[in-house]
C-alpha cells in the first residue's frame, strides 16, 4: 500500500518523510494505532472481580525512525531540525488512496545520528488530542425550498428563471466514515419565521429542540462536539450565547460510525428553515 506521511510546522513548511531517492526513507512508524487506555478499578471484600471507576485514552505518541542517504545529508538534517523542533508545534499527515487525515501535537525530541552511513534517527511526536482528523469536512444542508432550477426558455432578456420547488421530505441522511464524532449545526430563516425547530435523530428517538422565533437574517450555530458544547445566535453580526433557548430533554446529538436518519419539525415555519449540518471524520487509529 502505497502512503505518505508528511511533517508540517507552524510556519507552513512541509517534509515528506516517505519519499525516497537519496532524501528521507522511514523504516518504522509506531503511534498510528489507537492509543492504549488506562483503566481504574477498586476492589471489594464482599464482591467478586472488581468495580470499574473509570477509563480513558492516553495521549498518542507518534515515534518515526528513519534513514537519510546520498549526498546533501548535512543539509537535510538542518532542514529536518527546522521542521521538527523539540518543544514546538507541529502537524502530522498520513495520506493513503482510501483516508487523508492530520493530527497534530508537539516535538518531544529530533535526533538524527552524526557519524553512522547511511544516517539514522527518530522523530518522537506527542499529541494530546488522540484523534486523526480528515482534512475534508463532509456538509449536509437541508432547506424546504429548493432553488437552482432553470429552464431554457427566454422571456425578454433573460436567459433563464430561477424557480424554487417545496420539499415533503424533511428528512436527512449524513455519512461518518470515522468514529463517533459531534457535529456543527445552523439553523437559519429564509422567506419567512420559523418557531421553536426540532432535530429529531430517527434511529434513535433523541431530539434536539430549540425554543423561540429564528427571524430572518439569525444563523443558530450548535455545536455537540463533546468539550466544545455550545449555542450561539448571530443576528446583526452579534454573536450571543443562548443556552436559556436550549429545551430541556434535548440531546447533543452526535454521529456514530456509518449513516445516520435525521428529520425536522417546527412549530411554525418549517418550510423557511435551513439547516447545515457540518463534521470532520475522525479516527483513533489510521
Amino acid at each position: 500500500m502505497k502512503y505518505h506521511l508528511i511533517l508540517e510546522n507552524a510556519a507552513g513548511e512541509q517534509l515528506d518523510m516517505s519519499t525516497t531517492a537519496n532524501r528521507y526513507m522511514m523504516s518504522k512508524v509506531t503511534g498510528l494505532d489507537p492509543p492504549g487506555a488506562t483503566i481504574s478499578t477498586a476492589t471489594h471484600a464482599t464482591m467478586n472481580g472488581s468495580q470499574l471507576n473509570r477509563a480513558f485514552l492516553e495521549k498518542r505518541n507518534i515515534v518515526i525512525s528513519f534513514e537519510m542517504r546520498g549526498i546533501g545529508v548535512e543539509k537535510r538534517r538542518h532542514r529536518l531540525y527546522r521542521v521538527a523542533k523539540p518543544s514546538e508545534y507541529i502537524k502530522v499527515y498520513y495520506r493513503t488512496s482510501n483516508i487523508d487525515v492530520y493530527t497534530e501535537g508537539v516535538v518531544e525530541t529530533c535526533e538524527p545520528s552524526r557519524f553512522d552511513m547511511p544516517v539514522s534517527g527518530q522523530i518522537s511526536i506527542l499529541c494530546p488530542d488522540v484523534y486523526f482528523y480528515s482534512t475534508q469536512d463532509t456538509i449536509v444542508q437541508h432547506g424546504s425550498i429548493v432553488s437552482g432550477f432553470k429552464f431554457p426558455f427566454a422571456i425578454a432578456e433573460k436567459p433563464g428563471v430561477p424557480l424554487g420547488v417545496y420539499r415533503n421530505d424533511n428528512s436527512i441522511t449524513i455519512q461518518n466514515n470515522g468514529d463517533t464524532i459531534g457535529m456543527e449545526i445552523t439553523l437559519e430563516a429564509k422567506g419567512g419565521i420559523v418557531g421553536t425547530p426540532t432535530i429529531y435523530n430517527a434511529d434513535t428517538g433523541a431530539y434536539l429542540r430549540i425554543t423561540g422565533d429564528i427571524l430572518e437574517g439569525d444563523k443558530i450555530t450548535i455545536t455537540t462536539r463533546h468539550g466544545h458544547r455550545t449555542v450561539t445566535l448571530t443576528r446583526n453580526g452579534v454573536s450571543t450565547p443562548i443556552m436559556n433557548r436550549w429545551v430541556s430533554g434535548s440531546d447533543w446529538l452526535e454521529l456514530p460510525t456509518g449513516e445516520s436518519h435525521f428529520y425536522l419539525t417546527a412549530m411554525k415555519g418549517l418550510k423557511f428553515l435551513i439547516v447545515t449540518f457540518r463534521h470532520t471524520d475522525v479516527y483513533l487509529g489510521v
